[in-house]
């Protein structure tokens, strides 16, 4: 009867230590793949990921800082868990932890929006030089800015504000390009210090207003910009970028001139 007693006790005993280890692997599991879910994140995950670590680090006693960017694509970010009542340097550190993570995806989302600015750069260069009017033709990138500038003689005839056929094939190009980014632009005509007095234009701050906004309008109606996105502006003689006590000087400066914002 003792042996059977000691048996019955040692069968209890395994089967009681069979399923702390299933425990024990079932927890493990579960563990691991929680990892693994939150070592990768990517854009739909990112945002629930950033206010659920804010939360945890930042919003504690001497925390602080701006909430993470959402849509940066997918990054490898390593989290460094911690006990809730933890606070100092711990909080500190996962701090910035989570603001390098911030600076490296932020640094990622800056090169590829110059990436593509410098791309449109390219391609209106490219384009130009197949139209053949790349000598009256200026890209320019800025810092804060790409900068088209047009000679007046491609788009109209001296003291008119009707687009010619070449410069309506002109901005038929240049159209292109401004369809593959969504940003602001600003349309301004500029005239040289000639001065014109006319019934339609009586001077050239009418002239260089009425061009720009010609240039809009077909860009609108004929081409499908978004009008959202476009500003004419006349500025006439006041902006000059050549000497107007020259020939050379003063076709310089008759021109109209397309910025687009960063």
């Amino acid at each position: 009867m003792m042996k059977l007693k000691r048996r019955a006790d040692s069968s209890d005993d395994a089967g009681s230590w069979l399923t702390t280890y299933s425990d024990l692997v079932t927890n493990l599991l579960c563990f691991f793949v929680l990892l693994f879910s939150m070592s990768v994140v990517d854009s739909q995950k990112f945002e629930s990921l950033s206010r659920a670590l804010r939360s945890s680090f930042i919003s504690r006693p001497g925390g602080g800082g701006s909430t993470l960017h959402h849509n940066m694509g997918k990054r490898i970010l390593t989290v460094n868990f911690v006990n809730p009542d933890d606070t100092g340097k711990k909080v500190v550190d996962n701090e910035r932890y989570i603001e390098t993570a911030e600076g490296i995806i932020l640094d990622d989302q800056e090169k590829i929006r110059e990436e593509k600015y410098a791309l449109v750069k390219e391609q209106l260069e490219q384009d130009f030089s197949e139209l053949g009017i790349s000598d009256l033709v200026d890209v320019i990138e800025g810092k804060d800015y790409i900068l088209v500038r047009l000679n007046a003689q491609i788009l109209f005839k001296p003291g008119s504000a009707e687009i010619l056929e070449d410069g309506k094939n002109t901005l038929n190009v240049l159209a292109d390009s401004l369809r593959a980014i969504d940003n602001q632009i600003i349309v301004e005509g500029h005239t040289d210090t000639v001065p014109i007095n006319t019934p339609l234009f009586p001077t050239n701050w009418e002239l260089s207003t009425k061009r720009a906004t010609n240039v809009v309008l077909y860009l609108v109606n004929d081409l499908g910009i978004d009008p959202a996105r476009l500003t004419a502006s006349g500025c006439g003689e006041y902006k000059p970028i050549a000497d107007n006590n020259t020939i050379e000087g003063r076709n310089k400066n008759r021109r109209i001139e397309f910025m687009i914002i960063k």
